[in-house]
Parts: C-alpha cells; sequence; structure tokens
C-alpha cells in the first residue's frame, strides 16, 4: 500500500505529465490480453483493482475507498460490478468513470448518476461501441448532416433465434447510431411491429424524427433468409452506404464541378475497414482513448452518460408503441 506522501507525489505526476492513473473494479472482462493493452498505453497508468479474482498482475485493494484516493479514473468492465452503489461512489470521490454496462442500474438510477456526474465535474461514459468504428474517422471530412437515414438489419432464422429481442438485441445499434449521425433532438417516434413465426416480434419498423429535419426509417428482422446489416444515408450532394457485414463504406459525392460517366454522377470512393478493427480489444481501446481524452481536455465524451439516456429513452418509445402497435399469428 502507498504512503500518504507517495499519494501526493504521484496524482501530481499524474497532472503535470497528463498521464491519466487508473483503478480497474470487477474481473468481467479483465482477461490478461486486455489488462495487457492497458499496460501498452502510454496515456494511463494501472494503479490495481478491486473486487478482481484470477488475473496476474495487478494490485488488488480490499476495500474501493483505499483505491479511490490513488486514482483518477475507474474502468468498470463487469456488469456484476456496474451497481448504482458502486459507480454512485466512485463518483461522490470526484473520479471520472467508464462503464462499459449499466443494464443494473435503473433509469432513475442512471439520471441520479448523470446528475452526480454533473455536480462533481466528472467524465461518466458508457460502453457504446458502436459510435467507435473507424467508418465515422472515414466521415469526418464530409461534414455529414443527414436528411434522410435508412437503417436494415437482419439475422437468418434460426428456431433458437426466439431468444434474441429484436429491439435490445438488433435495433439498439442502429438507433445508436441514427443519434449520433443525426444529432439532433427526437421531435416523434413511429414504431409497428409483427410476430410471424414466433409470438414475440419477428420484424420491426421504426421511424424516428428530429428536430433538425432529419427523418430515420429502421428496420430488423430476426425471420431473414440471409443476414444484411446496412445503413444508407442522404444529404446535399452526398450519398453513404455503410455495410457492416462486409466492413465496407461507400461515399458518393457531388463535388460540383464533376458530372461522373454516362448514367452515373459524382465521384465514388471506398473505405475498408479491417477486419479486426471491430475487435473487442481494439474497440474498447479507442473507447479508452477517447475518455482519456474527455478526462485530460474537459469536454464532454462522445458516450457519455446523457447520450446512453438518450438511447434509452428511444427504445423505451418504441417499446411503448409495440405495446399498442404488435399483431402476432398466436
Amino acid at each position: 500500500m502507498f504512503l500518504a506522501y507517495d499519494k501526493l507525489q504521484l496524482i501530481s505526476y499524474s497532472k503535470q505529465n497528463k498521464i491519466v492513473r487508473i483503478g480497474i473494479i470487477g474481473t468481467g472482462n479483465l482477461s490478461p490480453k486486455v489488462l495487457q493493452n492497458f499496460n501498452a498505453n502510454n496515456n494511463v497508468e494501472i494503479i490495481g483493482g478491486y473486487d478482481i479474482y484470477g488475473v496476474r498482475d495487478i494490485e488488488v485493494f480490499n476495500s474501493l475507498s483505499d483505491l479511490l484516493v490513488l486514482v483518477d479514473a475507474i474502468v468498470v468492465l463487469d456488469i456484476l460490478s456496474s451497481t448504482f452503489d458502486v459507480l454512485s461512489q466512485v463518483v461522490k470521490y470526484g473520479k471520472h468513470v467508464y462503464v462499459e454496462n449499466v443494464s443494473l442500474c435503473s433509469k432513475s438510477d442512471i439520471r441520479k448518476l448523470d446528475m452526480y456526474a454533473y455536480e462533481a465535474g466528472t467524465i461518466f461514459q458508457v460502453g457504446l461501441k458502436q459510435r467507435f468504428y473507424d467508418f465515422y474517422q472515414d466521415l469526418e471530412k464530409y461534414n455529414i448532416t443527414p436528411r434522410i437515414l435508412e437503417s436494415s438489419r437482419y439475422v437468418k432464422f434460426n428456431k433458437k433465434s426466439t431468444q434474441l429481442s429484436v429491439i435490445d438485441d438488433l435495433m439498439l445499434h442502429d438507433i445508436d447510431v441514427a443519434l449520433k449521425l443525426c444529432q439532433g433532438e427526437v421531435k416523434s417516434i413511429y414504431s409497428t411491429a409483427v410476430g410471424v413465426y414466433h409470438k414475440d416480434p419477428d420484424v420491426v419498423n421504426t421511424r424516428i424524427e428530429f428536430y433538425n429535419g432529419c427523418v430515420a426509417n429502421l428496420s430488423a428482422s430476426k425471420i431473414a433468409n440471409k443476414e444484411v446489416h446496412q445503413t444508407k444515408f442522404f444529404q446535399n450532394n452526398t450519398y453513404c452506404s455503410i455495410d457492416f457485414v462486409r466492413q465496407s463504406l461507400n461515399v458518393q459525392n457531388n463535388t460540383g464541378d464533376y458530372e461522373g460517366d454516362g448514367d452515373d454522377w459524382g465521384v465514388k470512393t471506398t473505405y475498408s475497414q479491417s477486419k479486426d478493427s471491430d475487435d473487442y480489444i481494439a474497440l474498447l481501446q479507442k473507447e479508452i482513448n477517447s475518455f482519456y481524452q474527455s478526462i485530460t481536455n474537459s469536454i464532454e465524451s462522445i458516450s457519455g452518460i446523457s447520450q446512453y439516456l438518450q438511447l434509452q429513452s428511444v427504445t423505451d418509445k418504441i417499446k411503448e408503441q409495440l405495446e399498442r402497435n404488435f399483431t402476432t399469428n398466436a
């Protein structure tokens, strides 16, 4: 255990060199490879962990408060450790938080955590890995302001797919993509569903209108003949198509000085995403790097708790709509 003098010295060093000192709570997804990735990151330093079992090369603290006084931020990769009591204690100590999953917290708990983080002036980032695909970096050069967005997420039929929730397991990803790309406040939501084979929704269609004029049409199915996962959006002078299955992005841009050949128009550009770019560790690394940038530059996280609350609010409204607009053959 560190002495009091060591604590002051370490915290001073952290601020001076912009190294964020991190503590990890819970075992969960903390594999040796994940820990190795953390240790290879020059922007952060792992001080130790709490409630961790079976993981080597990390100092384990018996008291969470003993760990909190030594760190700038906490990372929680274990859903069982992501309780309101634990997370609220971390925020009340004035520490930044990255938590991978907050499903154990009620909506009321999450709102309280958002308020606590605001009052403490800390970053509270939630694991929304779909916001960290390489595609978004490629799109930055095009000044994306969609007017119409369409997403399709279809998985091949399997009798075991009755365990899948079309909203929580399939459409949730595309809802968040729409919220990120459309960047506006939601004006209205209309959703309908049908149970073709199962007694719960097999196919869901949702229309989201934003106050900035953008409209998103989302569809998802768990009884398709083949796997499809695409997002297309249209704006002035630009058409984009993301294929999450083939991991490719196509951008067709009308620059004004190029008319295209024959029946075609604009300039077409294709971006391919590397096969391991959506790997768990690769995406986690991007999330932690973003977390670091938010902390050191005092800027809002692109996957903060407020964005998560917006996502949860939209999914809740869709589920409310489906209570009225769902039909089944059973």
